[in-house]
Parts: C-alpha cells; sequence; structure tokens
C-alpha cells in the first residue's frame, strides 16, 4: 500500500513586514510544497484561475505561484515560479522590466496559462518573496489595499 502525503494549508496576510512571509518561503524549501501570493484588493475580487480546460478565466487578481523542487539523484533542482494574469503575452521587454534583474530563467509566456520561470537553486528567499509581490502588484488592474496574502501548502 503506498504511503500518502498529508499537505497542510495556512493562509497570512502580510504587508511591509515580510518576516512571517520569509519564514513561509523558507519552510517549503526543498521541494517540501509550495505557496501563491495575491495582492489584497479593496473590493472582493476573487483569484485567476485555471478551469478544467487549462484556461485562465478572463477576470481576477493575479497569483504568483511559488513550487520547490526536490533534489534528484542528491543534485539540487531549479524551482519554478509562475504568474497567472490577465495581460496575455508580455513579451521579453516587459518580462525583464518585471523581473527587475533577478535572475529567473524563463520557461513560457503562453496567453492563457502567464508566465513561468525556473527559479535557480540557491535564490535567496527574499528574491523570490519580492518579485511575487512585485508582479502580482504591477499586473493587478485592481485598486488595492498594500497587503498581500500568502496561502502555504506544506507537505
Amino acid at each position: 500500500m503506498g504511503v500518502s502525503r498529508m499537505t497542510t494549508r495556512s493562509q497570512l496576510i502580510f504587508s511591509d513586514n515580510r518576516l512571517e512571509a520569509l519564514s513561509a518561503l523558507e519552510s517549503i524549501g526543498s521541494g517540501r510544497g509550495w505557496c501563491n501570493v495575491v495582492p489584497v484588493t479593496v473590493e472582493d475580487i476573487p483569484d485567476l484561475r485555471v478551469n478544467v480546460l487549462g484556461l485562465w478565466l478572463n477576470s481576477g487578481v493575479p497569483v504568483a505561484s511559488y513550487v520547490t523542487t526536490a533534489p534528484r539523484n542528491g543534485e539540487p533542482q531549479p524551482s519554478s515560479l509562475g504568474l497567472l494574469h490577465s495581460h496575455r503575452r508580455l513579451g521579453r521587454e516587459r518580462i525583464s522590466l518585471l523581473l527587475g534583474g533577478a535572475p529567473f530563467v524563463v520557461r513560457q509566456d503562453l496567453n492563457q496559462r502567464g508566465l513561468l520561470f525556473d527559479v535557480p537553486e540557491g535564490t535567496a528567499p527574499t528574491l523570490v518573496l519580492d518579485r511575487m509581490c512585485s508582479m502580482s502588484d504591477e499586473l493587478c488592474d485592481y485598486d488595492k489595499t498594500g497587503d498581500w496574502r500568502l496561502d502555504l501548502f506544506v507537505r
């Protein structure tokens, strides 16, 4: 009989003080889980979601998702950072501006699935969280409170 993996979910709201959010990112290192970061909006706007056909729904708050990857054969693996947004393909120049010098490698920029980046092994959690916040904030078309919500999933 296979071993089932229990995933625990928690949520936190943060703003300029990101210590608790950074601890959350550190807790999922080496493939131990994933997290989503979304800007909190003034009105209760739903998060963008992907439907069963693999297409995003056309309105909602952008979602930045960070998924860590466990080592394979003892070798560290890059993690991934995805950004589900409603702005269609962004193009190389806009993506470069969003990255702000972060060493993430663009894996895809698709109309229906948003952006996907490889995050090199050893990238500081502060840089990952900073980019998650700034990219989701930049691509949010709604009035924001200045806070973010972090949904944490630990395996």
